[in-house]
């Protein structure tokens, strides 16, 4: 059962990239206490399906994150009320910043925790390091973002005084009334 992992993986991060979705439609037919303990129940199969040893790694590196979801989810469940389960991607990412920029304070950042139970040594030289997360990441970052603040220029054409709107506006004219 060597693709039981991978296969795994592969369900977790297609469960986490539909959950706004997920939830949405949910919401749609079934009141948002219903949603909320289902998001609870898949939760609790997630960690139940887990390895023993990841588990106690990824409990101690990702327990913020875990208790922001969690706290969220039973806010949820429990007012009955769809906010909180509209929060949770914000509050996870939060907890995440929190938990990553806490880790710098301790010898192992969680990234080097989690890289080490994932390979079993961190591979590369700091220098490779560097060129990925500072440099590489940050340029497709700034890509990303170009891309979309010009989509954003193209597609609404709304100019209300920003100091780009004068190149804007020749490239991309008003729509007319």
């Amino acid at each position: 059962m060597n693709g039981t992992p991978l296969v795994m993986a592969a369900l977790h991060t297609l469960l986490a990239l539909t959950y706004p979705m997920l939830i949405y439609f949910a919401l749609g037919v079934t009141p948002p206490r219903v949603v909320a303990l289902c998001a609870l129940a898949l939760f609790a199969v997630r960690l139940s399906l887990a390895a023993p040893d990841r588990l106690v790694t990824v409990a101690r590196l990702a327990r913020l994150p875990a208790l922001a979801l969690v706290g969220a989810i039973l806010a949820s469940a429990l007012w009955n009320d769809a906010a909180s389960l509209f929060l949770t991607p914000a509050l996870v990412s939060f907890a995440l910043l929190l938990a990553f920029g806490l880790s710098f304070r301790q010898p192992e950042t969680v990234i080097e925790t989690l890289a080490r139970a994932q390979v079993g040594a961190v591979a590369g030289s700091r220098g490779a390091w560097a060129l990925c997360t500072g440099c590489i990441a940050y340029v497709l970052l700034g890509l990303l973002f170009t891309c979309e603040f010009v989509y954003r220029r193209w597609r609404f054409r709304r100019y209300v005084g920003a100091p780009t709107d004068v190149l804007f506006r020749r490239i991309f004219p008003p729509n007319p009334p």
